[in-house]
């Protein structure tokens, strides 16, 4: 175990017990609100909107608003302005989804029972940590990015071996083919 590793392993102790003090109920609201709302909606919104949109209802609905407004104007079609649509569309929906299943379960994880308080700071615990690596494994997707760069190169070399390089190299998160 070399530095690298020491400072991941206590910075994973810290954030557990910072989950632990916090609970499953404030570490969910804290995650979910403000820009990372934001960005948990676009990266929902980016997996499944593919998925959602090749469905034939949903393919034909789009396909069909895109030929109408390209009567209205062609330039609409060009830019498949019912997509742009759909996608604004996708996006408001999952907000108002979060917003309502992080309420409903945060309410639930407030019960001042004790069963329920160890098992809100348990969850919070585990919460904080997997959070924080999901977030990790985006920077990680990001540097891979610029993989060719000199500073990226040298940030591979410098974890190489450790966790975080394992963490890297079999990195689940991936920005480009």
């Amino acid at each position: 175990m070399n530095t690298i590793d020491s400072v991941t392993l206590i910075v994973a102790i810290v954030l557990a017990g910072l989950g632990l003090a916090l609970g499953f109920g404030r570490t969910l609201k804290f995650f979910t609100k403000g820009i990372f709302g934001f960005i948990l909606s676009v990266f929902v919104c980016v997996s499944f909107g593919g998925m959602i949109a090749g469905i034939p209802a949903v393919a034909e609905l789009i396909s069909g608003l895109n030929a109408e407004l390209g009567q209205a104007w062609s330039f609409l079609e060009t830019i498949h302005f019912a997509t742009v649509i759909y996608y604004v569309l996708l996006f408001l929906a999952v907000q108002l989804v979060r917003i309502l299943i992080v309420k409903v379960i945060a309410g639930l994880f407030s019960a001042e029972v004790l069963p329920v308080r160890i098992i809100n700071r348990v969850l919070g615990a585990a919460l904080m940590v997997a959070a924080v690596l999901l977030l990790l494994l985006l920077v990680f997707a990001i540097v891979a990015v610029f993989g060719t760069t000199q500073g990226a190169i040298d940030f591979v070399e410098k974890i190489d071996g450790t966790f975080l390089g394992t963490l890297y190299a079999n990195n689940p998160i991936k920005f480009i083919a």
